[in-house]
């Protein structure tokens, strides 16, 4: 049997949701007895209720987290293609003199440290930039207030 070819995290999310029905009936099924073990607990509907819509937001919070350390891999990434280039560059044709990449290179350093210190932060479900993500259809990166999805929702809001 072939290997499933997974994308994106709602490909395992469909697959588990398919075992899960596979294994213990459908979502109503499993919604059913979520009820009856709430309801054995003396657990109200409307609590109940009130903890899946939490879930709910906690997870689009952790989805929100896990795009975040995404963003700042390709950050670290990038510092680390463009500390090589320069330093190349630097070595073809000014070696033993000013060293101009030290510039770049802390300047460059002190962004990733901001981004780094963003990603360390959990945002609540009203912060702005978690807002910006889900208006812009939650991508699987988030960077800086400049990366593109933000001026993407940005151009989008001035054109209402």
């Amino acid at each position: 049997m072939a290997e499933p070819v997974l994308r994106s995290g709602e490909d395992v999310e469909a697959i588990l949701k398919i075992a899960l029905r596979n294994e213990h009936g459908s979502v109503q099924e499993l919604r059913d007895r979520l009820a009856r073990s709430a309801d054995e607990l003396g657990i109200s509907p409307e609590a109940l209720a009130q903890a899946e819509e939490q879930y709910r937001k906690e997870a689009k919070i952790d989805k929100f987290m896990v795009a975040k350390q995404a963003g700042f891999r390709a950050s670290l990434i990038t510092y680390g293609a463009i500390t090589v280039l320069l330093n190349v560059i630097y070595t073809i044709t000014m070696f033993g003199k000013f060293y101009w990449p030290g510039i770049v290179l802390a300047a460059f350093g002190v962004a990733l440290a901001g981004h780094f210190n963003d990603l360390r932060q959990r945002p609540t479900i009203n912060d702005r930039k978690f807002q910006l993500w889900l208006e812009s259809g939650e991508p699987a990166s988030v960077g800086m207030d400049t990366d593109e999805w933000a001026d993407k929702t940005a151009r989008e809001r001035l054109e209402r």
